[in-house]
């Protein structure tokens, strides 16, 4: 399968907010690894607020379908400044990946793959020095992408997110 990736735009608002939407349904109906159901994570709003930051970026097919969303920014909670990190870096010099998710008529198909592609190239044409993220310590499908990917693994560590009571994550990090 072909994929694009680009920036959401205004206009993708609805559409994004919708694969968001299946992506929770289809957790739901299944096995809620990420906890994005339990949690109604992420809102409507918050992916509104992802676009109108430039933040969230779509992987498309040739049909223009979205087939998978992530979140790329800079922004980091508090438990990202106490974690031992390979490599000290300013916050500009981290991406950081946020909602990495696929829609479930593309689960399967390389999307994941393709997204941490994208989001590694975005962080080189940034300068960034490394990427990192975080994963519910049961999110073992997530864990393992990005283990298989080369991500360092840093452990379970205490993150605290507001509005939910989970707290247990996988800290991850790619340097470049």
């Amino acid at each position: 399968m072909t994929l694009n990736f680009r920036r959401a735009e205004t206009e993708d608002t609805v559409e994004a907010q919708r694969a968001y939407r299946q992506i929770i349904d289809h957790l739901a109906a299944t096995v809620d690894f990420p906890h994005w159901h339990t949690e109604n994570h992420p809102t409507p709003e918050e992916v509104a607020g992802w676009i109108l930051a430039g933040d969230l970026f779509l992987a498309l097919t040739a049909e223009g379908t979205i087939a998978g969303v992530v979140v790329l920014n800079h922004d980091t909670v508090e438990a990202y400044k106490n974690a031992d990190w390979a490599i000290a870096a300013t916050p500009e010099e981290v991406l950081v990946v946020h909602a990495l998710g696929v829609a479930p008529d593309h689960l399967g198909q390389g999307v994941a793959r393709f997204l941490v592609d994208a989001t590694i190239e975005v962080a080189q044409k940034q300068g960034c020095r490394t990427v990192r993220l975080d994963t519910y310590v049961e999110n073992m499908p997530a864990r393992k992408l990005y283990s298989r990917y080369g991500f360092t693994d840093l452990g379970c560590h205490t993150v605290h997110y507001e509005d939910t009571d989970l707290n247990e994550f996988h800290l991850f990090e790619y340097v470049l």
